[in-house]
């Protein structure tokens, strides 16, 4: 590294916070040139920022005259751009421009005049090889950080996150954090699974903003903290998530409610759960009831209380799911039942 460009980038007074630590991290891997070609992700590591915020700030300092591209490309793809800092030489124009005059010579050249390097001396030492810079982050003699966007040899990782894989699957609950660890052994049995399927299910059909997470485990972490007490609720009120354990009782035929006023919204949960059960347990125990949606909740609405006790006993998992793809993961499903009159 060159002391006297981290001497220099000490006094410039760029004009932001987020130029001041961008233009220290290319000063730190500069060469005796005053030349330094760190890459976008290191410089986010060293200064703190987001990637847009040191895109932004190295495009501001180019534009300040602080720091000029050199056109050399370094790197295993070629692809890294080699950045001069104005710490160069003192007769340069560049070593004195900012657009507002503050940017300080060298400390190696303060007491010269402009004459004091001839054009000859400028050539040699602009002929000089250009050396890896050694980071603070790596030991010496190791390969520079050139990683990032122009580094097509290492995988990215984007800012904004990646949607979820379709084949996620949550970790077991005793590798949960703590915290999480404790609430989901509070869950009914079939309730992890359960939740973690509509939670999947959810953000693959989700295309508005924020269906992109950094880390889509801890995303389930927090979602564990949120949910357990509705999960609780729904359990105390009767909602299983694993598959009965006694035969099922006989079917009785049922009177169908009129389902016409049903929304769009009840229309796609129909979809998913006949697609689940099949026509014939649908037809016969679904079909027939009645899903009133009102913010956030829906209640299947059977017939008689023996059919809504076994759409409970039965259907309940199946019915939440579809609810929580449809309606997304806080949704509430509850029972009741309307006994026509005779």
């Amino acid at each position: 590294m060159s002391w006297d460009t981290q001497a220099w980038a000490a006094k410039v007074k760029p004009g932001s916070a987020s130029e001041k630590l961008v233009l220290i991290g290319l000063a730190t891997c500069s060469d005796a040139n005053h030349c330094a070609h760190p890459s976008v992700d290191w410089l986010c590591e060293f200064s703190d920022l987001n990637r847009k915020t040191v895109i932004s700030a190295i495009s501001r300092l180019e534009e300040k005259d602080l720091i000029r591209d050199t056109g050399r490309r370094v790197g295993r793809t070629g692809q890294v751009k080699v950045y001069r800092l104005g710490a160069g030489k003192a007769a340069d124009p560049f070593s004195n421009s900012a657009g507002n005059g503050t940017v300080p010579k060298p400390v190696q050249s303060q007491n010269r005049n402009s004459s004091a390097f001839s054009s000859e001396e400028s050539q040699n030492r602009d002929m000089e090889p250009v050396r890896e810079p050694i980071t603070p982050l790596e030991p010496k003699g190791s390969n520079p950080p050139q990683g990032g966007e122009d580094d097509g040899a290492s995988p990215k990782k984007s800012g904004r996150g990646e949607r979820i894989p379709a084949n996620w699957s949550p970790p077991p609950i005793a590798e949960l954090p703590p915290r999480a660890q404790a609430k989901a052994r509070q869950w009914p049995s079939g309730a992890y699974e359960a939740e973690a399927e509509a939670f999947l299910s959810f953000w693959l059909a989700e295309g508005r903003a924020g269906s992109r997470k950094l880390d889509w485990n801890r995303t389930w972490f927090n979602r564990i903290n949120e949910i357990t007490g509705r999960v609780l609720r729904d359990a105390r009120s009767g909602v299983q998530h694993s598959a009965p354990s006694s035969t099922p009782r006989p079917a009785q035929p049922a009177k169908a409610h009129d389902t016409s006023r049903e929304n769009g919204a009840a229309a796609k949960i129909r979809t998913l759960v006949k697609a689940k059960l099949g026509d014939q347990q649908y037809d016969r125990w679904v079909a027939p009831s009645r899903l009133d949606i009102d913010a956030g909740t829906m209640t299947a609405v059977a017939v008689s209380s023996f059919a809504s006790n076994y759409l409970r006993d039965n259907f309940a998992n199946d019915l939440a799911q579809a609810m929580h793809a449809v309606l997304g993961p806080d949704a509430e499903l509850r029972f009741a039942n309307e006994q026509p009159p005779a």
